[in-house]
């Protein structure tokens, strides 16, 4: 993916798995701008770690940040999308409209959260939160991988 900056984001975990599938994925579908925040527990001790090994392998940025203020402070996006379920979003994901923006030059978080129920009530209000239309619940490596894929499908032919 080239043009703007696309950032993935992966908010308030703990699992080692997650945060090395999450990166992974991110990796396997064209990102490479990964931060990690509100880690906890073994997320925090043993796969932020793992997960920074497999970017640095890979060439890409990996940062470890404290909240997903700080993300917002350090690279002042153009637009924020952050992943929820539906009840707690309005928005459909737009592919389209995204790709739009990232092939315009901007810079483009997507925010993904790593537990139950993801992301609060004041992190939602930083951005414009969205679901999946007709899919339900297939967690954040579900969501990563379907917005990652879709998106570069439309980049690829612009």
């Amino acid at each position: 993916m080239s043009s703007g900056k696309l950032v993935v984001q992966l908010h308030n975990f703990s699992s080692v798995n997650l945060c090395r599938e999450f990166v992974k994925i991110a990796l396997g579908v064209g990102a490479r701008d990964i931060i990690f925040s509100k880690a906890v527990g073994a997320g925090a001790t043993t796969g932020v770690p793992v997960a920074q090994k497999i970017a640095h392998s890979k060439q890409a940025n990996l940062l470890y940040l404290q909240d997903l203020t700080d993300t917002i402070e350090l690279l002042a996006p153009d637009e924020i999308y952050l992943f929820i379920k539906r009840p707690f979003s309005k928005t459909v994901f737009d592919p389209d409209k995204i790709a739009k923006s990232y092939n315009e030059g901007k810079t483009i978080l997507l925010v993904f959260g790593g537990a139950e129920p993801g992301l609060t009530k004041k992190e939602l209000d930083k951005g414009i939160p969205v679901y999946f239309d007709k899919i339900n619940e297939i967690g954040c490596l579900g969501e990563i991988t379907l917005a990652l894929y879709l998106m570069r499908k439309i980049i690829e032919r612009n």
